[in-house]
């Protein structure tokens, strides 16, 4: 019976997604719901109101708004720009090089900022009218920037890696480092595969009125972009540097990090910089709040599972080989990205997928497995998260166009994915190599 309404209630938080409930309300209330009709409504109460407490008090998840707003000082800061001027110049003289300079510049986004949606609008806005003015397809266009912005997700500062090192109890400073060549490898498979696209069916990259637009920047033109550089190269060698070096913590490096960013967006903004940290400041607030409340749903929705005998019965899994229960879990984390937030998915089903998997595999390389198919089943239909936000730079693109163009990108991620499953020395070198 109580396996049962385990059952249920994960039926009731899907039905609750699909009619658009915030996915922590939707956590919360099933878990909360659950728990009083599995124990009883004071007991329920009494964990719910415990659970803000233990979450909100956790050391652990300190890193979190540092690096958020580290994101948000770094974008008022002139980083961002100086990025994308970096990267326009470098490339985008070269025969479709716009679409390089959307993944290099969504990649140096990830790295300053470590926001997936944040890096496919900020750069899509500057971008894409260029793409457009120039003769490049929409649709490829919109699913570049799409299926870029997912880097982010993967090199440090990650949200993601945080959360799951925080919640399996993994060393954070591991992940944050095992997820730079997974993401620098990601970015580099995408510039492959428009290499060839562009080569051999360019009529899927360029419309009939393109024309390539020479853009003559000298060498010494391109080297005088790269002090432009300085921003994200000091943020990237405080985080990583710091902490591959064992010099700090990574509350400590997010401490620092936020500090320079601060620094930075005082000197560019002077009289107007008060104003930028107050409005970057409640920025963080909000977003941050938004991600308490979905630590603390899914909490409460898990140890529901845990009562119920979910979790318990899913133990099964450890009787498969252990590759095969890892292509399950595979399935699953795929699926979970179509419909929510990696952040989300990730704190659902990490307990478990750990508990199972970690035996025959390395946490810290199940972590950046986790994440990857999350960013995969983000520019999947019907529901791909990345791909809405995408949408969004040009309205009058149908949604199906959007999907279309992010195929390119889903068939190569499964490159990138299938590289780092049959390799994954890959992304546990830098975290030996720091140990």
């Amino acid at each position: 019976m109580d396996l049962m309404l385990g059952l249920i209630g994960i039926a009731v938080f899907l039905v609750l997604l699909l009619l658009g409930v915030h996915v922590a309300v939707a956590l919360a209330g099933v878990g909360f719901l659950g728990l009083a009709l599995l124990t009883d409504f004071n007991k329920a109460l009494m964990f719910a109101a415990r659970t803000f407490y233990s979450e909100g008090s956790n050391y652990s998840f300190a890193v979190i708004p540092l690096f958020i707003v580290m994101g948000y000082f770094a974008t008022s800061g002139g980083i961002i720009d100086k990025a994308f001027k970096l990267t326009s110049t470098w490339f985008s003289n070269i025969k479709g090089g716009l679409y390089w300079v959307g993944i290099a510049s969504c990649t140096l986004f990830g790295a300053a900022t470590g926001s997936g949606s944040a890096a496919t609008i900020s750069v899509g806005k500057i971008l894409y009218p260029q793409m457009v003015d120039e003769g490049y397809t929409k649709k490829l266009s919109l699913g570049c920037l799409a299926a870029s912005g997912t880097i982010g997700v993967l090199i440090p500062p990650s949200i993601p890696l945080v959360l799951y090192g925080t919640v399996v109890e993994e060393n954070i400073g591991s992940l944050l480092l095992a997820g730079i060549i997974p993401g620098l490898l990601e970015a580099f498979i995408y510039g492959l595969g428009l290499y060839f696209i562009i080569k051999f069916k360019p009529s899927l990259a360029f419309t009939e009125d393109h024309k390539h637009i020479e853009r003559t920047f000298t060498f010494k033109e391109k080297l005088r972009t790269l002090p432009g550089a300085w921003g994200i190269a000091l943020l990237m060698f405080i985080i990583i540097g710091g902490i591959y070096g064992g010099i700090s913590t990574p509350n400590e490096a997010g401490a620092i990090g936020a500090l320079v960013a601060l620094i930075m967006l005082i000197v560019k903004n002077k009289k107007d910089s008060l104003k930028r940290i107050k409005e970057d400041a409640w920025e963080t607030a909000g977003s941050t709040a938004m991600l308490f409340f979905l630590i603390v749903g899914s909490v409460v929705f898990s140890n529901f599972l845990t009562f119920s005998g979910v979790f318990d019965a899913a133990r099964f899994l450890k009787d498969f080989p252990p590759l095969v229960a890892l292509i399950i879990f595979c399935a699953i984390f795929f699926l979970m990205g179509m419909f929510m937030s990696s952040a989300a998915a990730l704190l659902i089903i990490a307990p478990l997928a750990h508990m199972i998997i970690t035996p025959a595999y390395s946490g810290i390389w199940l972590g950046i497995i986790m994440v990857k198919m999350f960013e995969i089943g983000a520019i999947t239909p019907p529901i791909g998260f990345g791909v809405f936000i995408a949408k969004t730079l040009d309205k009058t693109v149908p949604l199906e166009e959007v999907f279309s163009g992010a195929v390119l990108f889903w068939i190569l991620d499964l490159i990138t994915l299938a590289i780092l499953i049959i390799f994954p020395q890959l992304v546990l070198l830098i975290p030996n190599l720091a140990s």
